[in-house]
């Protein structure tokens, strides 16, 4: 399964992506169903265990991830460096914790002797998993096929269970970042699906709440699987997120409070300086989260890094280009 030219093409410029997937027609397979009632909730449990593990197996992390009733958003960001570092051992290892390999690497793993032959062909299907597991596409494929086939299984039936493709979009800075990983943690709240941000655990935010909880006598250790927060921390990334954990929660919980027209779900207080230290304009939150999706297609980010992501890909311009210099600029951003 090959990365769409295009996706390959912008790891260049970032690593961060959000990544979307509906159930056909839009149905509720993972949640109540409107006409009968039937409740399928417990299929969230198994996609949010599905992903948590893949992001062990993948030299991928996630960054967010919200589990709704007929869609999922997950925040990724793509570890390539880290896949080049894993040992041929490694690399087959982890890829038997999804596929069950090759007679080759079934008889590597259990030690025994491979001519010169067996050992370049298995040297080949190595390549191509290390290539796969820093692969988003083989990461969505490998979340959504087996919950398809569960689900299916269960209700007696056979076709589609997810929409063919999924959405992409490339996040190009902190500030697109930041924006992205707020909008898609907020979904289930938004959605009334819980009275506060952090209490839907199917999200990332439920999870990292958990994980810093004062008042827990054993609070857990965030998952492996999710990409760490932290401003005081050495990165390699190009793009970094300017505060730490709790900090991130306090934004998130200060987006909350933003009334959304076309949302029930809300919280209601002031605004904290946070956002402007984000270089978020107040005023200019609720539009961002609002048409997120709407306003940004393939490439989101700040004038600067759309025209240097542009230059890398070949471009001469992107899509939405002027809702990105509205939102994510600085100038734009001080005069609103």
């Amino acid at each position: 399964m090959a990365t769409a030219r295009k996706l390959e093409a912008t790891l260049q410029v970032t690593p961060y992506f959000h990544c979307t997937s509906r159930c056909v027609r839009g149905a509720y397979l993972c949640g109540v169903n409107r006409e009968t009632g039937e409740d399928l909730t417990h299929r969230r449990c198994w996609l949010k265990a599905r992903l948590l593990k893949l992001a062990t197996v993948f030299s991928i992390k996630l960054a967010a991830f919200a589990i709704m009733e007929n869609h999922f958003h997950v925040v990724l960001k793509v570890e390539r460096g880290q896949a080049e570092k894993w040992s041929d051992t490694e690399i087959i290892q982890r890829w038997h914790q999804v596929f069950k390999g090759t007679e080759l690497s079934q008889r590597f793993l259990a030690q025994e002797a491979l001519s010169i032959e067996e050992q370049k062909i298995l040297s080949h299907s190595i390549g191509r998993w290390r290539l796969a597991l820093t692969d988003i596409s083989w990461f969505m494929r490998c979340v959504k096929e087996p919950l398809a086939r569960q689900a299916n299984k269960e209700d007696g039936c056979k076709g589609r269970f997810w929409e063919g493709r999924f959405h992409s979009q490339a996040l190009l800075d902190a500030r697109a970042l930041v924006a992205c990983m707020t909008y898609v943690d907020l979904n289930p709240l938004r959605a009334n699906l819980g009275k506060f941000p952090e209490s839907d655990p199917f999200t990332s935010l439920h999870q990292r709440a958990a994980a810093v909880a004062p008042d827990n006598a054993a609070p857990q250790a965030l998952h492996s699987g999710l990409m760490h927060i932290d401003a005081h921390a050495e990165h390699t990334a190009s793009i970094t997120l300017p505060f730490n954990t709790l900090e991130y929660l306090e934004l998130v919980d200060i987006a909350a409070r933003h009334d959304r027209p076309d949302k029930k779900g809300t919280l209601n207080t002031h605004a904290q300086p946070v956002l402007e230290r984000l270089g978020i304009s107040k005023s200019a939150w609720q539009d961002l989260e609002i048409c997120f999706k709407k306003h940004f297609h393939v490439l989101v980010g700040c004038s600067d890094s759309l025209k240097n992501a542009c230059r890398i890909l070949g471009q001469k311009g992107a899509w939405g280009q002027q809702h990105c210099q509205s939102f994510f600029d600085e100038s734009q951003v001080a005069s609103q």
